[in-house]
């Protein structure tokens, strides 16, 4: 955590390659209604080359904008890489503070993905899904996910806000459920992808008989 506070860049790559990782977890879990943490982990590693390249590519083309564009003048380049302006060594000694200061940048992060993945001319809200799950290219992808975009821009705007406006609140609130809002964020990321650019409104159809066998109810005598 105290490094997070000097490595701005890892810490966004972090941040990026959960919330994609929960993305992939969702759209699992649609599809075979119920997922193992040993098959969670072993969809993650197949497409963990995927999401490492678009994570890195999403922080470092966001590093930039804030370099070229929004940062303060005075303030040297090399802070996306490494900065102690904002260090922490010791923890409050308030636990709700202390919280706060354990899960700041990592909501932080989580706020700032949205804009992240919405760089124009790089990347787009759906790029991601459609490469790990339609198999388009890195281009291909980004063109078709930012048309889909466009053609929906009030949804998009209501995902926008719950991007800006929840994470402040988790962080002012309720600091340790912050990981959870990773995997709810992640959730929305997919149910917005399928919703909005497949046009797929409900969960995907599955056989009832597999699920009752896959989660058995106990029965009384």
């Amino acid at each position: 955590m105290f490094v997070g506070y000097r490595l701005p860049l890892v810490s966004g790559i972090l941040a990026l390659v959960a919330l994609l990782s929960c993305m992939l977890i969702a759209s699992h879990v649609d599809r075979s209604g119920r997922v193992t943490l040993a098959e969670a982990l072993e969809m993650l590693r197949s497409k963990l080359w995927v999401i490492l390249m678009f994570a890195g590519i999403v922080a470092i083309a966001g590093g930039l904008v804030w370099v070229l564009l929004l940062a303060k003048p005075g303030v040297a380049w090399w802070n996306i890489l490494y900065t102690e302006r904002n260090a922490l060594d010791v923890l409050s000694a308030d636990e709700f503070v202390a919280l706060r200061q354990i899960f700041v940048y990592s909501v932080f992060a989580l706020g700032l993905c949205y804009f992240g993945l919405n760089i124009p001319g790089v990347t787009s809200f759906f790029q991601f899904l459609c490469m790990t799950l339609c198999g388009l290219s890195f281009r291909e992808a980004w063109r078709l996910g930012a048309a889909g975009q466009i053609r929906n821009i009030g949804p998009m705007l209501g995902v926008a806000l719950l991007f800006m406006v929840l994470p402040a609140a988790f962080a002012l609130l309720l600091p340790p459920i912050v990981p959870v809002l990773y995997c709810f964020f992640g959730a929305l990321g997919y149910v917005a992808f399928r919703e909005i650019f497949l046009g797929i409104g409900e969960n995907q159809r599955r056989d009832v008989a597999a699920i009752t066998r896959a989660t058995p109810l106990s029965s009384r005598a």
